[in-house]
C-alpha cells in the first residue's frame, strides 16, 4: 500500500494567470523548459495536441491561455514515417536529441541538467494475457530518468502520458522510486480532467458504471480514469481495490446483474448521443469491487457509439439513478487545453494536481481486468488497495 505524497491543489486549476516563475533578464516571467521522450511526434499524436499546446497556448473553454512552458528538447524514439519532430525544431528552436540523456542534458552536460521537466509520452502496450515482461520498455526509461536525475542532484516534475506501465510489479516500481526520491510525479489521462457534457450527481453511490465503444486496448484505461476521477470524490481517502472480475458477454444474464449496475448500463446504453446499436459480441465488462464496499462496472461494448464519447452514470442508495457522459472534440481537440492547465501547474510549481496514485490504481485495474480475462475469473492482488488522501476539488 502506497501513501500520497501528492496532495491535490485546494484552489484547483484556476491558476494559469498566477503561476509563479523566475524573471528573465528582461523581467518577463520565464517559461519552464520541458524535455520531451516520444514515440513519435506526428499531426495529432498525444506528442503534437500536448506539445504544440505547450509552445503557443492553449484553450480552456472559453477562455484562451498563453503558452505555460516550452519544448527545450525532443527524443523520439521510434519516428513514424509521417514524423515531424525535425520540422517542429526548425520552426520552435528546440533540441533534437538522440538519448534520453541528451534530452535531459544536453550533449557534453554531464554534471547538470538541462531542463525543468520531463515528459514521457512512448508507447506501452500490455499483454493482452496480462503479464508483460520486466522490466518494460517503460521502466527502462524511468530507470534512465532517475538515474540522470541523481547523478545532476536534480529533482524536478515528471509526467507520464496514459497508463504508468504494461505490468503491475513495474507500475509500481515507477511510483516507489520517484517517491523516495522526492520526485513530483503526475500521470494518467486527459478524461479527468474534462468537463462532462452531461455531469453525473454526486456523493457516495452504491454502484457505479463508465462505458466506452472501442476496443480494451485502446479505451479501458481512458474510462477507468474517467471512472477513478469520479468515485475518488466520495470520501475524504481513497483505499482502493479488493477484487476485479471480468464477465464480459456473461454480464447481460448474471443473477444479480442489477446489483451489479444493470439498470444503470441500460440508461447508459440507451443515453448515448452517437449510439449506432447495441454493439458487437466481443464487448469486455468488468466487475469492480471496491475495498469500502463501492462496486463498479468498466465496460467496452464496441461499436454501440461513437468511440469519442465516454459514458458514466451512478445509482444511490435510494434507488436513484443518475446518468451522463462526453463527446470528446475531434480536431483541434481542445480538450487537451485542460490536461495541459494541469501540465502547468505540475512544471511551474514542482507540485502534481492529482496524486499519481490514482494513476497507479487505474493502471492496477485495467492489467487485472486482462488477467481476470486469461484465467476466466476473479482477480484479488492485496496490493490493489492503493490509498490516498483526497482533497475536494471545484
Amino acid at each position: 500500500m502506497i501513501g500520497s505524497r501528492l496532495l491535490w491543489a485546494a484552489a484547483g486549476f484556476a491558476l494559469a494567470a498566477t503561476l509563479p516563475a523566475a524573471p528573465t533578464a528582461s523581467g518577463a516571467p520565464a517559461r519552464p523548459r520541458v524535455a520531451f521522450i516520444v514515440e513519435s511526434w506526428y499531426p495529432h499524436s498525444h506528442a503534437d495536441v500536448i506539445g504544440t499546446r505547450l509552445l503557443e497556448g492553449y484553450r480552456v473553454g472559453e477562455r484562451v491561455y498563453p503558452a505555460p512552458a516550452t519544448v527545450a528538447s525532443v527524443y523520439a524514439v521510434a519516428p513514424r514515417p509521417s514524423d515531424q519532430t525535425r520540422a517542429l525544431a526548425a520552426r520552435y528552436g528546440f533540441r533534437l536529441a538522440g538519448s534520453i540523456a541528451e534530452a535531459l542534458q544536453g550533449a557534453g552536460a554531464p554534471s547538470r541538467l538541462g531542463v525543468d521537466g520531463i515528459l514521457v509520452a512512448t508507447r506501452e502496450d500490455p499483454s493482452e494475457a496480462g503479464e508483460s515482461p520486466s522490466p518494460t520498455p517503460r521502466l527502462q526509461q524511468m530507470r534512465e530518468i532517475y538515474r540522470i536525475l541523481d547523478q545532476t542532484g536534480s529533482r524536478v516534475p515528471v509526467f507520464i502520458d496514459k497508463m504508468l506501465a504494461a505490468n503491475w510489479q513495474d507500475s509500481q516500481t515507477i511510483v516507489t522510486e520517484a517517491v523516495r526520491r522526492g520526485i513530483p510525479l503526475m500521470a494518467g489521462s486527459v478524461l479527468p480532467f474534462t468537463p462532462l457534457d452531461r455531469p453525473v450527481r454526486r456523493g457516495k453511490p452504491e454502484v457505479a458504471v463508465v462505458m466506452a465503444a472501442g476496443p480494451y486496448w485502446a479505451l479501458a484505461f481512458h474510462a477507468a480514469e474517467l471512472l477513478q476521477g469520479y468515485l475518488e470524490r466520495r470520501g475524504p481517502r481513497e483505499t482502493g481495490v479488493a477484487s476485479v472480475r471480468e464477465v464480459g458477454r456473461g454480464y447481460a444474464t448474471m443473477p444479480d446483474r442489477d446489483r451489479w449496475g444493470g439498470r444503470v448500463f441500460d440508461a447508459l446504453l440507451a443515453s448515448g448521443r452517437t449510439r449506432r446499436g447495441r454493439g458487437g459480441e466481443e464487448g469486455q465488462v468488468l466487475l469492480i469491487q471496491y475495498a469500502d464496499g463501492t462496486r463498479a462496472v468498466l465496460a467496452l461494448v464496441p461499436r454501440a457509439f461513437d468511440e469519442a464519447e465516454f459514458l458514466l452514470g451512478a445509482q444511490f442508495a435510494d434507488g436513484t439513478i443518475s446518468t451522463g457522459g462526453l463527446v470528446l472534440p475531434h480536431e483541434p481537440f481542445d480538450h487537451f487545453g485542460y490536461l495541459v492547465h494541469a501540465l502547468a501547474e505540475l512544471y511551474t510549481t514542482g507540485r502534481s494536481p492529482v496524486p499519481v496514485e490514482r494513476t497507479l490504481l487505474t493502471t492496477g485495474i485495467v492489467l487485472a481486468g486482462l488477467e481476470a480475462r486469461a484465467r476466466g475469473g476473479a482477480v484479488t492482488w492485496p496490493s490493489l488497495a492503493v490509498s490516498y488522501p483526497v482533497s475536494p476539488r471545484p
